[in-house]
């Protein structure tokens, strides 16, 4: 009986000993029926799971996800899912799953357990790629920003048309997105940040009325100038201004060039009477300029002509020229305000569209008025004929006039604004003169013939 006892005993201790060095040698591995989305890692150990992961994620990363947005009506490219900028972390995948140890698997392998399926979604991370590609796309496909404009139709009546702003890609947004995407159907809802409003709609909405018009007139034969006082304020019409902002002439009707469709016209340059590109939209600037201060509008910057112009009295011109003269106004009202131009063949006119504000009016006001010859110029000119003058510049006087801007609320004066003094150097009358006429040739004294002689032509009754 020692013996049997003994020969247990030993084999006990010998079964022991060698389960302890099996448990020693042992590697947990991950729990029986562990799924990494479709990829099976139970039973395996972390290393071996996480090289399953990595080789599911070389084939399932070329399958391309289909990308949607409701904000964008063009089609949409397809793009895998490492071109928005995700790709497998693997070392996270696994830390995330169940793992057994040695007895516990050799409790289910000896129990013979039915462990149920565990599924585990992957877990992702940035791979460093910024998806340059679908945010031009984007930018491409929304189109240009589109201010808000307010036009006047007539008949009271006014268009209003609502901003549309840019959309861009929110990046920090996209990634989540894209594991969504992954999880579920492989479709990708866009991430769109939309810029916010300078004018909201509901701003947009307040303007309703006229607040004050100003309107110049010109003649329509002149073809030419013509076509650049409608072209000018085209670009100009339907300009709306939220609270506080600033409008720029040269800014909104941009560079006058032949190639933009502007014509040459006449100028003033200097105080003189010349041509240029562009010539007339002076009277574009100068009949803004009168409607902004009937409208109370802030006048940020003006200048006058070198020589007043015909239609507005001095004082009250706005001369614009690209790089150097501009015109400037500022919307100081709580609400916005629009911009209108009317063209009419022989007729232009401004309005400013927005909220009367009740009771309020606006004159204009001129004091110390002074003017001035500006003397004759003669200059000498070759292809004239002897002692021919031709006038080759008019000339105009000079003048000197300060101008303010009377606000009154209910009748009642609430300031005399300034607007400055607005001196015209005016131009000295310029007359060509030919060369001057040659003088006479010397008349020969007459023969004092004191012989006789046949010579008929020497006869002294012929003196």
């Amino acid at each position: 009986m020692k013996k049997l006892f003994f020969g247990v005993a030993s084999a006990v201790v010998a079964s022991s000993a060698g389960v302890s060095i099996m448990a020693a040698r042992y590697e947990d591995t991950i729990r029986p029926n562990v799924y990494v989305g479709e990829v099976l890692v139970g039973g395996l150990n972390p290393e071996e799971a996480a090289k399953r992961v990595r080789i599911w994620w070389e084939t399932d990363k070329l399958e391309t996800l289909k990308l949607q947005s409701s904000k964008i009506a063009k089609p949409l490219p397809r793009m895998k899912p490492t071109e928005l900028g995700v790709t497998i972390d693997d070392i996270a995948t696994v830390a995330q799953l169940p793992l057994q140890g040695f007895l516990d698997s050799a409790q289910t392998t000896l129990q013979q357990e039915v462990v149920d399926k565990e599924v585990f979604n992957p877990i992702y991370k940035p791979n460093g790629v910024v998806p340059d590609k679908l945010a031009k796309f984007i930018k491409e496909a929304v189109g240009k920003p589109r201010p808000a404009r307010a036009i006047w139709k007539g008949g009271g009546l006014i268009e209003l048309k609502r901003e549309i702003t840019g959309m861009a890609l929110d990046t920090g947004s996209l990634s989540a997105a894209v594991v969504i995407a992954l999880e579920r159907d492989k479709v990708l809802e866009l991430p769109l940040q939309e810029a916010p409003k300078l004018v909201p709609d509901e701003q947009l909405a307040e303007i309703k009325e006229v607040i004050a018009e100003f309107s110049t007139k010109f003649s329509a034969s002149n073809k030419p100038r013509a076509t650049n006082l409608k072209l000018a304020s085209s670009h100009i019409d339907g300009v709306v201004l939220a609270p506080g902002e600033q409008f720029s002439f040269n800014e909104t009707v941009g560079q006058r060039t032949t190639r933009r469709g502007f014509q040459v016209a006449g100028v003033y340059l200097n105080g003189r009477h010349d041509t240029g590109v562009g010539g007339g939209i002076c009277q574009v600037s100068t009949t803004l300029f009168n409607a902004a201060l009937l409208s109370n509008l802030e006048i940020v910057k003006k200048s006058n002509h070198s020589m007043p112009v015909p239609y507005v009295p001095v004082g009250r011109d706005a001369t614009v020229n690209w790089g150097t003269h501009d015109l400037v106004l500022r919307n100081g009202y709580d609400t916005p305000i629009a911009i209108s131009s009317t063209y009419q063949p022989g007729k232009l006119t401004f309005r400013v569209l927005g909220k009367k504000q009740p009771g309020l009016s606006v004159k204009i006001e001129r004091s110390g008025l002074r003017s001035w010859k500006s003397g004759v110029k003669t200059v000498f000119d070759g292809s004239l004929a002897p002692g021919r003058r031709k006038v080759i510049e008019g000339g105009s006087s000079g003048f000197s006039v300060h101008t303010h801007r009377l606000v009154y609320q209910d009748g009642k004066l609430l300031k005399k604004e300034p607007l400055g003094r607005s001196h015209y150097p005016g131009g000295s009358t310029i007359i060509a003169v030919g060369p001057a006429r040659a003088a006479a040739p010397p008349v020969a004294p007459p023969v004092q013939n004191d012989s006789t002689s046949d010579d008929p032509y020497l006869d002294p009754s012929g003196l």
